[in-house]
C-alpha cells in the first residue's frame, strides 16, 4: 500500500486527461443517466447532481465497482470524479471499499460546489453504506494528505482507524491523533512494504467477528 504517485508523467497520465474538455464531456455523457443520490447536509446549486454509475466498466475491472460524480447538466462537464472498488478480505471478513481514483477539477465554476464535497462523500456515502474504507495502492500526495485529514475526523467521530498489513495480517488501531503522525512512516513511507499497507477507516471493530459458526 499506497504507492506515491510522484512522477509527474505517470500522475499527467492518470488524471489529466479529465482536464480536457473532450475527455470531460464524453465522462458526462456517459454518467449523466447515472443514479443521483442525497448527502445530508449537502446543498447543491441549481444545474448539479451527484450520480452512481454500477458496473459500466466491467469490461476493463476486474473487481465489483461504481463511480460517483458531481456533474452540471447547464454547462455539461464532470466536476468531480470517484471511482470506487469493493473488494472483499477474508482476515478482516468484511467487504471494504477503495477509492482507486479521485479527481476534481480546478476551474473556479465548480469551486464553490467543491468544497469539502470530497470528505462528505467519504464519510457521509462510502462509510454510511459500506461501514469500511480501505486506502488505495496509487497515492499522489494530495491523496495521502487527504487520508490523513480523514483519520483525524474519523477519530473525532468516534470510528475506528487502523493500520493494516495485507501479508502479514498485522492489525494496528490507531487510537489518537499522535497515533496518526507515529504510522504515518509505517504506511507510506517504507518502500519495502508500501505496496500491501493499507490505511483502514470503519465503522465496526476489526477483525469482524465471524457469526456464521
Amino acid at each position: 500500500m499506497p504507492a506515491r504517485l510522484i512522477n509527474a508523467a505517470k500522475v499527467n497520465e492518470v488524471f489529466a486527461h479529465l482536464n480536457e474538455s473532450k475527455d470531460n464531456v464524453v465522462l458526462y455523457s456517459a454518467l449523466a443517466n447515472g443514479k443521483e443520490i442525497q448527502l445530508t447536509g449537502l446543498t447543491l446549486s441549481p444545474g448539479y447532481r451527484l450520480v452512481r454509475v454500477d458496473g459500466r466498466l466491467a469490461g476493463k475491472i476486474t473487481q465489483e465497482h461504481f463511480e460517483l460524480a458531481l456533474i452540471n447538466d447547464v454547462s455539461e462537464d464532470v466536476a468531480y470524479y470517484n471511482r470506487v472498488v469493493i473488494q472483499p478480505d477474508v482476515f478482516l471478513n468484511c467487504r471494504p471499499v477503495t477509492q482507486v481514483l479521485v479527481w476534481r477539477t480546478q476551474k473556479p465554476k465548480h469551486r464553490k460546489e467543491l468544497h469539502e464535497l470530497a470528505g462528505e462523500i467519504f464519510l457521509g456515502y462510502l462509510l454510511k453504506y459500506y461501514d469500511v474504507i480501505i486506502s488505495d495502492m496509487n497515492q499522489t500526495y494530495d491523496g495521502i494528505a487527504f487520508w490523513q485529514a480523514r483519520m483525524y475526523d474519523a477519530l473525532a467521530y468516534g470510528l475506528k482507524v487502523y493500520a493494516y498489513d495485507m501479508i502479514s495480517c498485522e492489525l494496528n488501531e490507531i487510537k489518537s491523533d499522535d497515533d496518526v503522525g507515529h504510522y504515518e512512516q509505517w504506511l507510506w513511507g517504507d518502500l519495502r512494504h508500501y505496496q500491501h499497507r493499507l490505511a483502514i477507516i470503519s465503522k465496526l471493530p476489526l477483525p469482524v467477528a465471524d457469526t456464521s459458526l
